[in-house]
């Protein structure tokens, strides 16, 4: 049994189907199935049978596509530590971030992390929080910025910042007292109209607790798919959104839409760095980390008068 052979039976696992696990692994089709019934032989049991659907794992071999994938991660980890040991200076980050937050965070962050590790390279993935939390899982990211990570058994969630969810509301909404406040009751909004997040969306579901915790019941103009697009709808006037409390920060849409505290009840979430906690941290990998925890609480300072 070699490195090899466990990839291949993964590879198997993963595409049901021998003719394109050759080809994706760069080998003939004999080669591929010689290889395996080698491994099979030498095991004493079958790892795949034919199914309608295309080969399947046998029992064996479910058990042995965990194991494989558990000594692959081991060796990896192990490979990681010596080039760590043996150069210390280039190393590949793969990085998650929503990218309403990448365009403010990481210009400043990068420039920093270049000027001391010129030979890294970074890969940031900008997408809905939802999925960069499925490619974390499936080991495509090394690290996200997300809120907390349920899995605490499985996953680090260092959290960085508590942050505020705000109002949104198209200036046209304004009364004359509105503009007056920094804060707003969600009661004294009335029947105006809100575009809301889907419930199972991190902000969706914050927005519409606030709502219910002071028996508020909004009238709800839209459900939109992602907060830059509501926002930008409330630029245009048509409803009132629920963001977090960085879009203020940033003045994102500043004269289309104003921003405001909600005064009867509070709406915060955690903005975690999240990353498995078996990930072998190399000096550039440790220096990022260093990076978010300084400059993401910046972010949220109050501006100093001059």
């Amino acid at each position: 049994m070699n490195w090899n052979q466990l990839n291949y039976v993964l590879t198997v696992a993963q595409t049901k189907n021998i003719t394109r696990a050759a080809q994706m692994l760069y080998l003939s089709q004999p080669s591929l199935s010689l290889s395996l019934k080698s491994l099979e032989n030498e095991l004493g049991v079958s790892l795949f049978q034919r199914e309608q659907g295309g080969l399947e794992p046998t029992y064996a071999g479910t058990l042995f596509c965990q194991w494989a994938e558990a000594v692959l991660s081991s060796h990896q980890q192990l490979c990681a530590q010596l080039q760590d040991i043996a150069s210390g200076q280039r190393q590949l980050i793969r990085l998650g971030i929503s990218p309403h937050r990448s365009t403010i965070l990481m210009p400043e962050i990068m420039e920093r992390f270049y000027q001391k590790f010129p030979h890294c390279e970074v890969h940031i993935t900008e997408l809905p929080a939802p999925i960069l939390r499925k490619q974390l899982e499936e080991g495509e990211l090394d690290l996200i910025l997300d809120a907390a990570n349920p899995d605490t058994v499985t996953y680090q969630s260092e959290l960085l910042y508590q942050e505020n969810i705000v109002l949104a509301v198209p200036v046209s909404f304004l009364t004359e007292n509105m503009r007056k406040q920094q804060s707003l009751s969600l009661s004294a909004l009335g029947n105006l109209p809100f575009i809301l997040l889907p419930e199972e969306q991190l902000i969706g579901s914050i927005g519409r607790k606030l709502c219910e915790a002071v028996n508020y019941h909004p009238t709800v103009r839209l459900i939109c798919g992602n907060i830059e697009q509501a926002l930008s709808l409330a630029g245009r006037q048509l409803g009132i959104v629920f963001v977090p409390e960085i879009f203020a920060k940033e003045g994102r849409l500043c004269g289309q839409v104003r921003y405001f505290q909600i005064k009867e009840t509070e709406g915060s979430r955690a903005l975690c760095l999240v990353y498995r906690k078996n990930l072998y941290q190399q000096e550039p990998l440790r220096y990022l980390l260093c990076l978010f925890r300084e400059w993401v609480p910046k972010l949220y300072e109050p501006e100093q008068d001059e």
